[in-house]
Order: C-alpha cells, then structure tokens, then sequence
C-alpha cells in the first residue's frame, strides 16, 4: 500500500506546498534487487578512476566557509571529494546530481554486466517499508537510534544521542537494517528514484514502474515556481537526509530535485543528497 493515511502526524497533503502522499494505493512490483546501502565515496571514487572522470565544483549545503548566510547556493570549490564535514570512503557520496547518477548507472552496467538502474519511487517505498505500515520502518516514533536525522523539531545539524553521533553523514550501516536487510532508507541522505516528478499520485502507474510522463506543469500556490517546466525537468528524491526534521524521513515522505525559486540550485548538487542503485532481475 503506497502512500500514508489521512491519520499519520507529518502527512504532506496539500498539493500547493509540496508533493502530496495519496490517494494512497495499492501498487505491484515486480522482482529486483535493491542494494544493501547508498553508493559509497569509495565506489563513486572507483568510477572517476576507471573513466578518468573531471570533478567539478557547485554543491550546495557543504559547510564549507561562506555558506552560513545562503547555504543553498552552490559552492564552487564544493564537490563530492571536498565538502565542510568529515567523511571516509565509507560514507555515502553527496553532492551528485542527476547527469552524474545516468553516467555512473552506464559505466556500471558495462563493467558488472548487469541492468543497473535507480529504483522507481513505488519500488523505493515499497523496499523501505518492507511489509510494515508505520510511519518510519521500525515504528511510528522517530528515533536516533534509527537514523541520523536533524532534530526532533527542527533542521539542523549536529550531535544527537545514541547512535546518532555524527555532524553530517554517517559511515552506510551505521544503523539497525530494516527487515528487508537494507540500511539507512530513511535518513543520513536523500536517495535519488527514476520518476519524474509528480504532485500526487493520481494516475501513476501501480505496476511499480517509474512515472516517466513528459508534461507541462501547472501547479499552484507555492509550487507555480515551476510551471511551464517539465515534470521530466524534475526528479523525486525519498528518505531524508542528516538534516532534516522527523516528518521528512518517513517512509511515505516524498521530496524532489532540484527545486526552483527560493533555491534554485538545490538538489542539482547537495550536500545531503546521495543514491543507491537497483538491479533488474
């Protein structure tokens, strides 16, 4: 069952705001493989070896000085190897945008032999819920002891308590799994998903594909700063990141990239924006 009830605390379900939670329905997927953890620094670093790719700067939320006052704005020296808080080659690899996923997705294919793709946003919630019904996979609280989130009220980052120890990202399987046996779904960073974005879920496929209609946006209230795009100009990012607040890490939650107006090059490239990839079986 896709989506979040009418009763769950946190529900997004006002389409002039953000991307709405329902109708809530019943979707099939199909057999896949989802990989136990985000993509890591030291596997994103493998493929800029292998393809002697050119790193460049434009992240936005680095921490790196000059970024208190709009943190937002892309940073020019900020990059997925030089950004504001520690990170090994155990942590998730940020500030990749979606260009940088498709080609990382081609070299893999080739050099695995295998169909590797992003998981559609049908297919992430369902791996992320994995047979539940509650709001976060291991109940209807949040916790630290779960994920690494901001605060319980507010964004930020931090230390928090319990496991939850680190200031931005946190080394893959820092957390309990969920019964699936995959880490971190919700929390420490968004995870990219194939579909185009959509303000609902009204008339999308509920055979666990990706939507991939190509329409022109009109939208209201808040979210007319991008009519007359592309739905496909958009793609929807799930799960959360180290900063956010409780209700955006629920497994229903829904977020896109990038979003235009007040941050217009949020999400191209972030900070706490990150993806794990899927396999066609």
């Amino acid at each position: 069952m896709m989506g979040s009830p009418e009763s769950e605390k946190g529900r997004s379900s006002n389409p002039d705001e953000a991307p709405v939670e329902g109708p809530q329905r019943l979707v099939h997927v199909q057999q896949f493989a989802a990989g136990k953890f985000d993509i890591t620094k030291a596997e994103w670093a493998a493929f800029v070896k292998a393809t002697n790719r050119k790193t460049t700067g434009g992240c936005g939320f680095a921490m790196l000085p000059g970024d208190t006052l709009q943190p937002w704005q892309p940073n020019p020296s900020a990059n997925w190897n030089h950004i504001g808080f520690a990170q090994d080659s155990s942590h998730p690899v940020v500030c990749i945008d979606w260009d940088d996923i498709q080609e990382y997705l081609t070299w893999l294919r080739k050099k695995a032999g295998f169909t590797y793709r992003l998981l559609s946003e049908a297919e992430w919630e369902y791996a992320t819920r994995a047979k539940t019904t509650t709001a976060y996979y291991w109940g209807d609280s949040v916790s630290h002891e779960y994920a690494n989130y901001g605060t319980d009220s507010t964004y930020g980052v931090g230390l928090a308590s319990g496991y939850d120890k680190w200031i931005g990202t946190s080394p893959v399987g820092s957390f309990p799994p969920n019964a699936f046996g995959l880490y971190d779904m919700c929390g420490n960073v968004m995870q990219w998903v194939d579909d185009c974005f959509s303000v609902s879920y009204s008339g999308l496929p509920t055979n666990g594909s990706a939507y991939k209609n190509q329409m022109q946006l009109k939208l209201a209230g808040n979210m007319n700063v991008m009519n007359g795009k592309n739905s496909c100009d958009f793609h929807m990012v799930r799960g959360g990141c180290y900063a956010d607040i409780p209700r955006l890490i629920r497994s229903a939650s829904r977020n896109w990239a990038p979003i235009p107006g007040i941050m217009p090059e949020f999400m191209h490239s972030s900070a706490g924006g990150g993806f794990r990839v899927a396999r066609a079986l």
